[in-house]
């Protein structure tokens, strides 16, 4: 069996992600068929934050099982069109605006990663969290999206 680099296949999925609509079908389904082997992973997502800002961190006033289109204004995640682009693997990125500092900033940080625990474990059939390469690999394989957390800027924890 050949060995690829992932730098040399995520570059490659990244060129047939790019020009699968302009060449129709049978590039579509090519991309399909090397997404269900490879997980495309998304290295930053907002949507803990937008749970913060538009609902209070209270996960039951919305349902990103079905589409966020709809609200007003409309979200760019939601589950469904997680699944259609092929994401394999998700960072749900836990941002706070650094004119949060010290206590605030790392109290924040701990409610955004809160959001993004308590987000997988109520979607348990299309995520799971991750915290290895191998979680990753394993839960691709099991068709579910793989949550990553990824955190941003050194007031997250406290300048540490």
């Amino acid at each position: 069996m050949i060995q690829y680099s992932s730098r040399l296949v995520c570059g490659w999925l990244i060129l047939l992600v790019a020009i699968a609509p302009a060449y129709g079908d049978e590039t579509k389904e090519i991309v399909r068929e090397v997404l269900k082997k490879v997980p495309l992973i998304d290295g930053h997502n907002d949507l803990p934050w937008q749970c913060r800002a538009r609902f209070d961190n209270h996960l039951d006033q919305f349902s990103p099982h079905e589409t966020t289109e709809d609200l007003s204004p409309a979200m760019h995640t939601d589950l469904p069109r997680l699944r259609e682009g092929g994401v394999g693997g998700q960072f749900w990125s836990v941002y706070v605006p650094t004119r949060l500092k010290g206590a605030d900033a790392v109290q924040a940080t701990m409610e955004q990663i809160d959001v993004v625990r308590r987000l997988v474990a109520k979607y348990p059939d299309i995520l799971e969290l991750a915290t290895t390469e191998n979680d990753i690999r394993r839960i691709h394989k099991a068709g579910r999206i793989a949550s990553l957390i990824g955190m941003e800027g050194g007031h997250s924890i406290g300048n540490s």
